[in-house]
């Protein structure tokens, strides 16, 4: 990204933007329209950074804003304190001058559903180990993390609708009950592989390509999948071939 003026000074945190949409328009004379061809970067208590495919706006240049999440909104005025570009998109820090009454609860969340909670704390997590890390690490990290949260929610809900499951030890189990997160950062679950009829531990591995950004996912060393639903769709039936009667 390159900027013709300093960087933007927020020091502190800045909240990633979850489902919030923008809209800004100028202030002046005349009839300025409201513009929603945004993208909302990140928010904090003084400020927030967007992008636009062409919205031009001037340094020092005021504006009036409106953000929005699920059922919450909040509005005020702000002014450009930054003008850069970033992936052949404007993009704009600006500085809060005044905010409305519902703006702290906004920022904080207090008022947000148990779904964007969670995802607030995922997203969070995430950008915090951008910070730590190289980006492809994390890359890896978040790829992996959310294939060990599919296949744990799947074989959660699988056990929810009455599946159970005979383990290697041929104990009945719960599916998710049957899942170990090793070493490595992969998974371990019971299987039939190999054209043996019996039931080994076998790992649940992500394969990361630097070079192209792609991920698949290994099952032992025979069977790889391009992407999750293959993957998910091939665990059920997995599940299934050594479900325990009920």
């Amino acid at each position: 990204m390159t900027n013709n003026v300093l960087s933007e000074q927020r020091l502190e945190q800045r909240l990633p933007a979850l489902n919030s949409a923008v809209k800004i328009r100028r202030r002046g004379l005349g009839f300025n329209p409201w513009r929603y061809d945004l993208n909302l970067i990140d928010l904090s208590a003084n400020g927030m950074a967007l992008l636009s495919p062409g919205f031009k706006l001037s340094l020092l240049q005021k504006i009036d804003f409106e953000l929005s999440s699920g059922g919450l909104s909040t509005s005020g005025c702000a002014v450009v304190c930054n003008a850069g570009h970033h992936s052949n998109k404007q993009r704009y820090g600006l500085l809060f001058i005044e905010t409305d009454d519902e703006f702290d609860a906004f920022l904080t969340g207090e008022d947000l559903s148990s779904v964007e909670v969670m995802r607030l704390g995922t997203e969070i997590a995430e950008q915090y180990m951008y910070q730590r890390v190289s980006k492809d690490d994390v890359l890896f990290r978040v790829q992996n993390q959310r294939m060990i949260d599919a296949i744990t929610t799947l074989a959660r809900r699988l056990g929810q609708m009455g599946l159970y499951i005979n383990n290697e030890q041929g104990q009945v189990v719960l599916p998710e009950d049957s899942i170990v997160v090793v070493k490595n950062g992969g998974l371990s679950v019971p299987l039939i592989t190999g054209g043996s009829s019996d039931i080994q531990r076998t790992d649940i591995n992500l394969v990361y390509n630097k070079n192209s950004g792609s991920v698949s996912y290994k099952i032992a060393d025979d069977q790889l999948f391009d992407n999750i639903i293959g993957l998910l769709n091939h665990l059920c039936r997995c599940f299934d071939q050594i479900s325990a009667p009920q």
